[in-house]
């Protein structure tokens, strides 16, 4: 609702989650999650555990770095609870 802080900060806007989503070069690395299982957080607010969770492949478009006027971008897999809609955890991949 408009005037409601979420407690909980997310690792990426909604539009760049749905945008990773629809993207079918990234549909290949949707639902991987073994790799990071073992350290993924469970939900702080319903207490899901990681492996219930929805795990997306995000990327992230380039952004300029403030430091040495290059590009840079974030990607890698980001832990949605489904029954909370937070954002419970990012790993980031280097591509």
């Amino acid at each position: 609702m408009v005037g409601e802080e979420d407690p909980v900060p997310k690792y990426f806007p909604r539009e760049v989650v749905e945008q990773s989503l629809q993207d079918p070069q990234l549909e290949r690395y949707q639902g991987v999650k073994e790799e990071y299982l073992v350290e993924a957080k469970s939900c702080p607010n319903c207490k899901a555990p990681p492996d219930k969770l929805r795990w997306v492949y995000v990327r992230e478009a380039p952004q300029p770095s403030e430091r040495s006027g290059a590009h840079s971008n974030r990607e890698g897999y980001l832990l949605i609870c489904g029954a909370c809609h937070l954002q419970v955890d990012f790993f980031c991949e280097r591509r």
